[in-house]
């Protein structure tokens, strides 16, 4: 029989290993330098004083402090940095700074020294989807080079005379491949990396999960004094809630490899048993909250093999007390093992979540929303419980800026250009505002792909045959193409901007005071633009198609104003591109279609297949559509072509590519926008 884990965590456990606080968890090797070197005005994008100290957040996430009003140009590096999303929001609570970024949040009492917290926000929890199969299933998703480099970054100072997992090393054995993982050719003193990174390889699960494995069971990744039992139990493999735990399985290697190989034998792979049914892909089941039976229990509809495998390991979904309090601990029926491997795989891995967090005060204490618009409040800025949603926001339009409004009503501004506000955090009311917007011609690249025809080409992109054949200067009627070949389809629109009806918190620094030029209003883009976009080559591009004579200014000076330069927020809009699908061998038109949620016909009248028993190998498919996030740069006085590249840190062939009708000496009209991203 196999072995299933089962893990709950008391307050007084080991949530998180050594993190364990409740509220939120200080992440170690944080803490700025003791010595602080003064340096020039750095690219502020926030500024926030307490009166004494003005802080500041760059756009690469990083703190810094000046002493006074910051005007004369002197700051110093905090040695602190939210970095992997940046710094959404930033300001002094009365007793504190807080800055805030996606799924962290920065603390400090001076603005100089700083600690970082896991936030109990971000994307909403859905129990039947914890993890993509995409993501759990990758082999050798990280290199052991790059996996050292990341447990070396989550220990800051292992203490005397323990042996910390960044420098733990073990004597492997050799396995022989079986049906759920390949052979493992062991060695003497391995380390820890290379022996993740070696059972990845074999197995085909990614370093990511047995990473965030080890910190959920056993808090290794971050423990600074470790005993050796927990390296004995390092993934809680073969350690039932009910018995004590089997020791042949002991040992960090034997618990690593495993764990692997116990999430490819739940999905049942050829060679095995149909043993693992409880808890099936696509259809509901009842998944208990607790041990105790008498807790209760969830529906959850289970959407992939990843988070089945999960539910199989860990049986147990947190219940309301555990996610009203993501950081802490819930009630005597919570349990969080599967709520702290979402958290914690987010936290440190998911590239995909790009959105902030963003905070407030209000009513005598503070208010979080995340990009979701699920709310949380805290009076002291350290513990934090979940208060309700804003309604009519998520997804495509998640929110981009929260605060009061003039008339002291707490309020959000979405990325569709929509704004809320309320009284009591229940009732949410449209607030208008003011809206404006910008022509701009879209220009899509597509590359061919076998099956492609001009008059598909032209279809899906809502052209005329005539103007792509024009265009693009084909022969003829269009009528002969090669696969390969580098096609553009030029299209006018319009980008919507919306002036934030939201004020600036009272600690906000205006960077025009610091000596800096201040951003204007911000202004977000919603998906009404005619962007649609065929994405063999996934490289859309727009252009501005007003001028001015702004570009009249020297490089000296452009090189002069960048210096000190804070940039508005990029203008982006979200539109559909193409998701395409390569075909390998042994595909079918039928495979394809149900793996993609599509269907054999649409297959067929969208890739103009004439032979619907006929693909091959290598032909790139298109079977549904994603939305893609377009990025541009909103003009201001004295702005070339050459300085918005050094500005947003791409070339200027990026932006000549992504702009066709600029050229490098183009003049740019104030307000107007160009493609960056």
């Amino acid at each position: 029989m196999a072995f299933v884990k089962r893990f709950v965590l008391s307050a007084a456990g080991l949530l998180l290993g050594v993190l364990v606080a409740v509220g939120g968890y200080p992440l170690s090797g944080l803490s700025a330098p003791s010595a602080y070197a003064s340096e020039p005005t750095p690219d502020l994008q926030h500024a926030a004083t307490n009166g004494t100290t003005v802080v500041g957040a760059d756009s690469e996430g990083t703190l810094w402090w000046s002493d006074g009003d910051g005007a004369d140009g002197t700051w110093v590096d905090s040695g602190v940095a939210l970095g992997k999303n940046g710094v959404t929001s930033l300001m002094w609570t009365g007793e504190r700074f807080i800055a805030t970024s996606f799924f962290s949040f920065a603390r400090s009492d001076d603005g100089k020294d700083w600690t970082i917290r896991v936030f109990p926000l971000g994307e909403a929890f859905d129990p039947g989807d914890i993890i993509s199969d995409e993501e759990f299933f990758q082999r050798g998703s990280m290199s052991a080079d790059e996996i050292q480099d990341f447990l070396d970054s989550k220990i800051s100072n292992c203490r005397d005379d323990y042996v910390c997992l960044n420098e733990f090393t073990e004597d492997t054995f050799d396995r022989d491949q079986t049906a759920l993982c390949q052979a493992y050719d062991g060695k003497d003193d391995e380390t820890a990396a290379q022996i993740l990174y070696k059972v990845s390889e074999a197995c085909g699960v990614a370093v990511e999960v047995l990473i965030v494995l080890l910190q959920k069971e056993m808090g290794l990744v971050t423990h600074t004094w470790p005993s050796s039992w927990r390296f004995d139990k390092a993934t809680g493999y073969a350690c039932p809630d009910t018995a004590p735990c089997d020791e042949r399985y002991f040992g960090f290697y034997n618990q690593v490899y495993n764990a692997a190989k116990q999430f490819k034998r739940y999905a049942n792979p050829p060679g095995t048993s149909r043993f693992f049914t409880w808890y099936p892909v696509g259809k509901q089941s009842n998944v208990r909250w607790h041990p105790r039976s008498s807790c209760g229990t969830s529906p959850v509809t289970i959407k992939n093999q990843a988070t089945a495998g999960l539910y199989y390991y860990t049986p147990y979904a947190p219940n309301d007390a555990a996610m009203v309090n993501l950081t802490g601990t819930g009630d005597s029926c919570s349990s969080y093992g599967n709520r702290n491997f979402w958290r914690l795989y987010n936290y440190w891995f998911n590239p995909t979540k790009e959105f902030g967090t963003y905070i407030t005060s209000y009513d005598d204490a503070l208010l979080a929303v995340d990009g979701d618009g699920y709310l949380a409040r805290s009076t002291d800025g350290v513990n934090w419980l979940r208060v309700g949603r804003v309604p009519d926001v998520g997804g495509a339009n998640r929110i981009a800026q929260f605060g009061q409004t003039d008339e002291g009503r707490l309020a959000v501004l979405t990325a569709k250009g929509e704004a809320f506000h309320t009284d009591d955090m229940d009732d949410w009311d449209s607030l208008e505002i003011v809206q404006t917007s910008a022509p701009q011609t879209f220009v899509t690249n597509h590359t061919v792909a076998s099956g492609d025809t001009v008059w598909a080409i032209a279809s899906r992109n809502g052209v005329s045959v005539s103007k792509v054949v024009e265009e693009n200067n084909l022969p003829g009627d269009g009528s002969f193409i090669r696969i390969g070949q580098q096609l553009t389809i030029t299209k006018t629109g319009e980008v919507p901007q919306f002036e934030s009806p939201i004020e600036p918190h009272a600690s906000h620094v205006s960077l025009s005071s610091l000596g800096i030029e201040d951003q204007a209003a911000t202004t977000v883009s919603d998906d009404s633009g005619d962007s649609s976009e065929d994405s063999s080559s996934e490289d859309t591009s727009s252009e501005d198609t007003s001028s001015d004579d702004s570009g009249s200014e020297e490089s000296s000076e452009e090189s002069s104003s960048s210096a000190n330069r804070v940039l508005q927020p990029l203008v982006t809009q979200q539109g559909d591109a193409d998701k395409v699908y390569v075909v390998k061998r042994g595909d079918t038109l039928i495979r394809i279609a149900y793996r993609n949620g599509t269907t054999v016909s649409k297959l067929r009248d969208d890739n103009n297949i004439r032979n619907v028993n006929f693909i091959v190998i290598g032909q790139r498919l298109i079977v549904g559509s994603d939305s893609q996030e377009q990025k541009f740069h909103k003009v201001e006085a004295g702005d070339t072509v050459s300085l918005i590249a050094e500005l947003r840190d791409v070339s200027t062939t990026t932006i000549l590519a992504l702009n066709s009708d600029l050229q490098s000496n183009s003049t740019l009209d104030v307000g107007s926008l160009v493609r960056v991203e």
